[in-house]
C-alpha cells in the first residue's frame, strides 16, 4: 500500500497502550465537484470509516459511501490513491489513536437512496454535499485557521491538497 501521508502528533509516550483502527474512504467525482460529507460546524471530510469484523477495503468503502451519501458504488471503478496514518493521544482517554486511512478514487451509480446516519452524525448535522476541490479546501482551511484544531480536520484538508495535486498532474478535473 503506497503511504501518501502520516500525521504524528508525538504527543503520548511510547509505552501507551493503542487504539488501532483501519478507516477506508471514497474520493468521487460527480459533475467536476468532489462529493463530501458536512456538518453544522461547516467542517468538510471525505464519505468514509471505519471497517468493521470481517469485511476488507471494497466492502467497507460501499457500506461507508451509501451509508453516508446514498449513493452505491461501481466496484470496477475503485482504483487505490494512497493511504495515511494517523497517530496521537486520543481525545478521549489515555492511550494513542493510531489510524490508517485507505483512499480510493470510485464511481457512484447515478440514482441515491436514504442515508443511514447514526445518532451522533443526525446530531451534528451529518450531510452530502457537492464542492470544488478548491472549496472543500478552502472551508478546511477555515476551520483549521478560525476554530479549534482538530486533528480530523488536519487530515483532510492535507489529503485535499494531495488529490488537488495529484489532479493537476494527471490533467484531470474535479
Amino acid at each position: 500500500m503506497k503511504k501518501i501521508l502520516t500525521l504524528d502528533a508525538e504527543n503520548y509516550p511510547g509505552d501507551m497502550e493503542e487504539i488501532f483502527r483501519i478507516a477506508v474512504r471514497g474520493i468521487i467525482c460527480i459533475g467536476g465537484k468532489i462529493l463530501m460529507i458536512e456538518d453544522n460546524l461547516g467542517e468538510v471530510k471525505l464519505p468514509g470509516g471505519g471497517m468493521e469484523d470481517g469485511e476488507d477495503d471494497l466492502q467497507t468503502l460501499c457500506r461507508e459511501v451509501r451509508e453516508e451519501t446514498g449513493f452505491v458504488v461501481v466496484p470496477d471503478s475503485v482504483v487505490l490513491f494512497g493511504e495515511i496514518e494517523e497517530k496521537r493521544l486520543s481525545a478521549h482517554e489515555d492511550r494513542i489513536w493510531h489510524q490508517i486511512s485507505r483512499l480510493y478514487f470510485c464511481d457512484v451509480e447515478e440514482n441515491r437512496q436514504e442515508c443511514e446516519y447514526s445518532a451522533n452524525e443526525k446530531k451534528h448535522g451529518f450531510r452530502p454535499v457537492l464542492y470544488s476541490i478548491e472549496e472543500a479546501i478552502a472551508k478546511n482551511e477555515f476551520r483549521l485557521q478560525t476554530r479549534k484544531k482538530m486533528a480530523w480536520n488536519l487530515r483532510e484538508y492535507k489529503t485535499l491538497l494531495l488529490i488537488q495535486e495529484y489532479m493537476k498532474n494527471k490533467n484531470r478535473s474535479l
